[in-house]
């Protein structure tokens, strides 16, 4: 009985302490959610990332802090983060409507579509004028090719609001579908009459005008877009694309460079250029003619571009000429990082191994972690045969730096050197896991496997790369080119179908379509 007693006395003294703690918990929670409500209004989102998992680390059980993160990592890109997040919200309120409108969009965005389907549906049993979900429902029908279905949501959502852009451009979309693309073209274009340019319907129009091969439509919209979007480099890069498709190369030198200029050291802009520049080809870049135009310039951001252009066409010397007077003889210095490991590049291809090696260690020595220094000795190490010391590298690199394409491949392609086979396909498998967007990692690993015969296996890996990246223009354009080696006739239109769909797709079927007719034509049975 004394013991009892004694206990009951012990949890009333305890208590107040428990009390006052479970306070405090819930008042740090409170506090850091208003810390991170006042970062986020000024979208210091690195701040409002502390604020947001201080107060769930002190209080995880609370949905409105869990929506706080899940929009946070909306803004931020992280979309299946962002998922995630909204995911524990409504596991603690089975009934938010805007955790469940939101996953269904990021279900849809991601692929997902029965499940964007299933999460609709809880919204519209309640809400059946709900425009968000019939939308997600409409873009599903769409994706599925359902034309009927896609165009009835359209027109339901229109009769609720005539005005509703999201609704226009699933009509759109229905309708192109269908095989009406110019009926497609005015029901976006008499939209932006009514109502208004926006920056969706002018993609739309891009879109449409593209695939109909309207240059002066397509320019015109370009322009307009430049006027919503003055400070969007990836749009202008893509203009310059077209420019060249178009046999324009001064034009598009002529913006490439306004466009560097305006980003001076942009290093992440400069290889999107270089890679630009290699996806339309050297015929149409017209390499010498951009080196003129490099020289006329003397922009030193546009030589480093046009060095990384060189160097991909194994033109070494001419690398070895435009970079020299720009390399550090003794020591490394910042502003000169990028040309040194170029420079490194040239003289491997031109069989000084032992002097580009030396200056990439001395990169290494200044910058331990600089990725493109470490790539290249990888590269150097393969190309005289020191396979053990590439492959010490392209480990640490792909460790450090798990998102660059070329490192995973270059382990790959150093286990496939070394005789193994097993190793080697662990890397591009473990690659094309955690590049799983990545078009250019399909790419090489389509290579390497229809390089051991094992079609079947590729088939599938470029299968599950656009059912997972169902919008990836690259991905569908891997899928396209195999299935015309593979010479399967269903599965080219399929991947060709999908491409007409799908913003920049267009043009990439119009330049497989005449591989298509060749395989059509040699499939033909002979002539009765």
């Amino acid at each position: 009985m004394a013991f009892g007693t004694a206990r009951i006395i012990a949890a009333a003294l305890l208590l107040p302490t428990t009390l006052v703690a479970c306070g405090s918990a819930e008042e740090k929670a409170s506090k850091a959610a208003t810390r991170f409500d006042i970062y986020y209004a000024r979208r210091d989102l690195y701040s409002a990332r502390v604020e947001i998992n201080r107060a769930l680390a002190a209080q995880d059980d609370v949905p409105e802090y869990w929506a706080r993160l899940a929009r946070l990592e909306l803004a931020d890109g992280r979309l299946l983060q962002a998922y995630d997040a909204y995911n524990r919200v409504v596991e603690l309120d089975p009934e938010n409507d805007e955790a469940i409108q939101t996953m269904a969009e990021l279900s849809y965005s991601g692929g997902s579509y029965d499940d964007a389907e299933k999460l609709a549906d809880r919204i519209l049993e309640k809400q059946p004028r709900s425009l968000r979900m019939q939308l997600v429902k409409g873009s599903v029908a769409v994706e599925r090719r359902e034309i009927d279905t896609a165009r009835a949501i359209a027109q339901a959502m229109l009769a609720i609001d005539p005005t509703n852009e999201g609704a226009t451009l699933l009509l759109a979309r229905a309708t192109n579908l269908a095989g009406d693309r110019q009926a497609a073209i005015r029901i976006v274009a008499q939209s932006v009459a009514k109502d208004g340019e926006t920056v969706p319907k002018l993609l739309a129009l891009l879109d449409l005008h593209a695939g109909n091969a309207d240059f002066v439509r397509t320019a015109r919209t370009f322009a307009r877009l430049f006027t919503l979007l003055p400070d969007n480099s990836d749009l202008r890069i893509e203009y310059a694309r077209l420019l060249y498709e178009k046999g324009r190369p001064e034009r598009a030198l002529a913006m490439l460079a306004r466009l560097m200029r305006r980003h001076p050291g942009d290093q992440a802009l400069e290889q999107r250029i270089v890679d630009m520049w290699t996806e339309v080809g050297s015929d149409k870049v017209d390499i010498d003619l951009l080196g003129r135009f490099v020289a006329r310039s003397g922009d030193r951001a546009l030589k480093m571009a046009l060095a990384h252009l060189l160097l991909d066409r194994n033109r070494y010397a001419e690398v070895e000429a435009l970079l020299r007077p720009y390399i550090d003889a003794d020591s490394i210095t910042a502003a000169n990082v990028e040309a040194d490991v170029l420079y490194a590049g040239a003289l491997s291809g031109l069989g000084r191994s032992a002097q580009a090696m030396a200056i990439v260690d001395r990169v290494l020595r200044f910058d331990e972690n600089n990725p493109r220094a470490l790539l290249m000795r990888v590269r150097v190490s393969i190309r005289s045969g020191d396979l053990s010391r590439a492959l010490r590298d392209a480990q640490v690199l792909v460790r450090d730096n798990p998102r660059i394409a070329e490192a995973r491949v270059a382990l790959a392609e150093i286990h496939v050197r070394r005789r193994e086979p097993i190793l080697a396909d662990n890397a591009y498998a473990s690659a094309m896991k955690d590049l799983g967007d990545d078009a250019e990692m399909l790419k090489a690993y389509l290579a390497y496997l229809r390089q051991k015969g094992r079609n079947s296996v590729a088939l599938d890996a470029a299968k599950r790369f656009t059912r997972e990246n169902p919008r990836s223009s690259g991905g569908w354009r891997q899928r396209a080119e195999l299935c015309l080696e593979l010479r399967d006739m269903e599965c080219v239109d399929d991947a060709l179908g999908a491409l007409e769909q799908i913003p920049g797709g267009q043009k990439i079927r119009a330049e497989l379509m005449p591989r298509r007719a060749l395989l059509a034509s040699s499939q033909k049975g002979p002539t009765p």
